[in-house]
């Protein structure tokens, strides 16, 4: 008799445990989340949601050709223009190709060494700051001589118009790149 009034005892318990896990609703109100169709996460933005991702990634997509360069030689010197040609190529994975060329007295000493620079490699957006890191880029020329990788690089979209500003770690403006998307 007494373990069959534990056992009753147990399976009453176990009920009044789940009983009141179930509660009628949810204990406060969710925030506004989108449309179905065009799911947006809780609490975010479209500056930094997850859809600003992909659409900076479509924003630089495309095939672009260099209009202006300039430089600054040293951190605290001013930036010069550099007279160069190039084409920069980014496409739907984030993979990026650059061809550029200069004989400019202004250009870095391995930038003038080759014929044709081409460095290849990927491009990682941080949407909410407007800001790419290059990643794994590989080069005819060492890409630390020539392209800094490890500067964040500011991109601004205005129609055709593509700008990259790469920032030292002072988040000084060391170089201005000015590209024109090709038709």
């Amino acid at each position: 008799m007494a373990r069959y009034c534990a056992a009753v005892a147990g399976c009453i318990a176990v009920g009044v445990t789940i009983t009141a896990g179930c509660t009628p609703g949810p204990l406060s109100h969710p925030t506004s989340g989108g449309a179905i169709s065009n799911p947006v996460a809780l609490g975010s933005d479209a500056a930094s949601g997850p859809g600003a991702v992909e659409t900076a990634r479509r924003a630089l997509q495309g095939t672009w050709t260099l209009t202006a360069l300039e430089l600054a030689p040293s951190p605290d010197a001013a930036r010069v223009p550099v007279r160069a040609t190039g084409t920069l190529v980014y496409d739907e994975f984030g993979n990026l190709t650059i061809d550029a060329r200069t004989t400019d007295p202004a250009a870095p000493v391995a930038a003038r060494e080759s014929n044709l620079l081409s460095f290849k490699g990927r491009a990682v957006i941080d949407a909410p700051k407007s800001e790419l890191k290059l990643m794994d880029l590989t080069g005819n020329v060492n890409p630390d001589e020539v392209l800094s990788p490890e500067r964040r690089r500011r991109f601004q979209v205005n129609g055709d118009t593509l700008t990259l500003s790469s920032f030292d770690e002072r988040g000084q403006v060391m170089s201005v790149a000015t590209w024109r998307r090709k038709p």
